[in-house]
C-alpha cells in the first residue's frame, strides 16, 4: 500500500526572504550555469543555493557544506520557518503549451519509502554519478529539496472532488516563475481532508515520472539513517493524478549523427524493412506542423517524422512489418511495450544496426526546433521526431514492470524547487 502522508514543511517566510517569485528555482538537473548566476543574483535567499545545479565532474571542496551552512542559517533568521501541523500542499501550475492555457495540479506529500518495483514503479533506469551528488547533499542537509513528480490513479475521484473544494477558496500563496507560469498554492491541513487523501492513496500504485536518482538516493539514506526517527524513512512527493488535464507528457526526438557510410547505408535499409514511408506533406520552416502530423497519425499507433540531413523530406514512418517488431517484443504483457516509439527505434532499429554502442551516435532532444537545426545545418545526419507518450500507454507499460528507455518522456512543466522542503529529522 503507498503511504502519503502530510508533514510539517519548512517554508519561506516571505516577510524576511522576499518574494516568491524570486525565490523558487528549476530543479537541479535542468539549471544551466548562466542560469544559476542569474537565480543567484536576483535574491541571496534563491533556492539554488540549496538546491544546487547539476555538476559535471569532481565537485568544489566546500559545494555540500556551505548548502547545509547556508540552510542552517536561513532557518536560525526566520528565512525559513518549519509549519507547526502537518499538511499536504496542494500546488496549481499555470502554463501555456502550443497556445493553449493549461492548469495542472499536483499534491505535496511525504511518501513512505518502498522498495521499487511493487507499490513504486520506476519507468527508466539511472546513473551513478547524479546520485552520489544527490546523497551528499542529503546528508549534510538533512532535507529534500525539490520533489520526486509522481503519477497515481485517483479511481474513486475522492481526490479531485477535494481538490474542488480547496481550490474554491483563495490561495494561500500566488507567485510567478521567470518561465511565466503561475503558480496558485493551499495548505491542506483539517483532519477531514488529509484523511481523504491519505484513504484515496493507500490502495493505489504510485508511478515515477521525475526523480528516479532522488528517489534511489533516499532508498539509500534510509537505509544508512533508520535510527534518525520516521522522516528518514519518507520522501518529498509533489503526486499528480493520470486524469489531470494538465498532464503533459512531451517526447524527446533522437538526432543521429557520426555514422559512416556503412551504417548510414545499412540504417536505411533497415528502415525500409521497418516502416511505411511517405512524404509528410508539410514545410519545414518549423518543427510544429511535423510534429502535429505525427501526434495526429500516432492516435492510431506508432508513428515517426523523419528527417534527413540538410532538410531532406520530412517523412511520415509508420509500421509496415509488425513482425518484425514482434520478434523483438517481450513476450507476456510486457508485451504493450511495442506500442512506445522510443522502444521501437532503440530495440528493433538502433540496437540491432549499431550494437550495444548505439547511445555514442544519438543525441535526444526534447526541444523540435533544435532537433530540426540539426539536421538542416548538417551537424545531424537524420532526426526522428516522436510523440509523447500517451498517459493510457505510459500506465499500462509501467504498470506491468518495464522500464522504458532512456529519454522517452519529458513532463512538462517541471516542478520548481522552494515551494516546500521536507525535513528528514525526527518526526514528520
Amino acid at each position: 500500500m503507498v503511504d502519503f502522508r502530510p508533514f510539517r514543511a519548512i517554508r519561506y517566510d516571505t516577510a524576511e526572504a522576499g518574494r516568491m517569485d524570486d525565490l523558487i528555482c528549476p530543479p537541479y538537473d535542468v539549471i544551466n550555469p548562466s542560469q544559476e548566476r542569474a537565480l543567484r543574483a536576483r535574491n541571496p535567499h534563491n533556492m539554488v543555493r540549496l538546491e544546487l545545479a547539476e555538476i559535471q565532474g569532481a565537485p568544489s571542496p566546500t559545494r555540500y557544506a556551505d548548502a547545509s551552512a547556508t540552510f542552517q542559517r536561513w532557518q536560525a533568521s526566520g528565512v525559513l520557518r518549519r509549519d507547526e501541523r502537518p499538511a499536504y500542499y496542494l500546488v496549481r501550475q499555470r502554463f501555456t503549451h502550443e497556445g493553449a492555457t493549461r492548469d495542472r495540479f499536483a499534491i505535496f506529500g511525504a511518501l513512505r519509502l518502498e522498495e521499487l518495483g511493487n507499490e513504486v514503479l520506476p519507468h527508466e533506469h539511472t546513473a551513478a554519478g547524479p546520485k552520489q551528488d544527490r546523497l551528499a547533499l542529503m546528508e549534510v542537509c538533512k532535507a529534500n529539496f525539490s520533489p520526486i513528480m509522481m503519477l497515481f490513479r485517483d479511481a474513486g475521484r475522492q481526490v479531485a472532488a477535494l481538490r474542488e473544494r480547496v481550490t474554491a477558496r483563495h490561495p494561500e500563496q500566488t507567485f510567478t516563475g521567470d518561465d511565466g507560469q503561475g503558480y496558485a498554492a493551499w495548505r491542506i491541513d483539517d483532519p477531514a481532508d488529509t484523511s481523504v487523501v491519505r484513504q484515496a492513496l493507500a490502495g493505489q500504485k504510485a508511478y515515477i515520472a521525475d526523480g528516479h536518482h532522488r528517489y534511489e538516493t533516499a532508498l539509500t539514506y534510509r537505509d544508512a539513517h533508520a535510527a534518525d526517527g520516521e522522516a528518514a524513512g519518507f520522501v518529498m512527493t509533489c503526486l499528480i493524478d493520470f486524469d489531470d488535464p494538465g498532464l503533459l507528457i512531451l517526447p524527446y526526438h533522437r538526432v543521429l549523427r557520426g555514422l559512416s557510410d556503412a551504417q548510414f547505408e545499412y540504417l536505411r535499409d533497415r528502415i525500409a524493412q521497418i516502416f511505411l514511408t511517405e512524404k509528410a506533406g508539410v514545410d519545414l520552416t518549423s518543427h510544429r506542423p511535423l510534429e502535429a502530423i505525427v501526434a495526429k497519425v500516432g492516435e492510431r499507433g506508432p508513428a515517426f517524422g523523419l528527417v534527413g540531413q540538410g532538410g531532406e523530406g520530412p517523412y511520415l514512418l509508420t509500421v509496415g512489418n509488425a513482425a518484425l517488431i514482434d520478434k523483438y517484443a517481450p513476450r507476456g504483457p510486457e508485451n504493450a511495450v511495442k506500442d512506445v516509439e522510443a522502444w521501437i527505434l532503440q530495440e528493433v532499429l538502433l540496437r540491432p544496426v549499431l550494437g550495444d554502442d548505439f547511445p555514442s551516435f544519438v543525441t535526444y532532444v526534447h526541444d523540435g526546433a533544435e532537433a530540426l537545426s540539426l539536421v538542416k545545418d548538417g551537424t545531424g545526419q537524420m532526426a526522428f521526431f516522436l510523440k509523447g507518450v500517451p498517459p493510457d500507454i505510459f500506465e499500462t507499460v509501467v504498470g506491468m514492470g518495464v522500464r522504458l528507455p532512456r529519454k522517452s518522456t519529458y513532463f512538462h512543466p517541471k516542478l520548481p524547487s522552494g515551494v516546500v522542503i521536507n525535513s528528514l529529522s525526527g518526526s514528520l
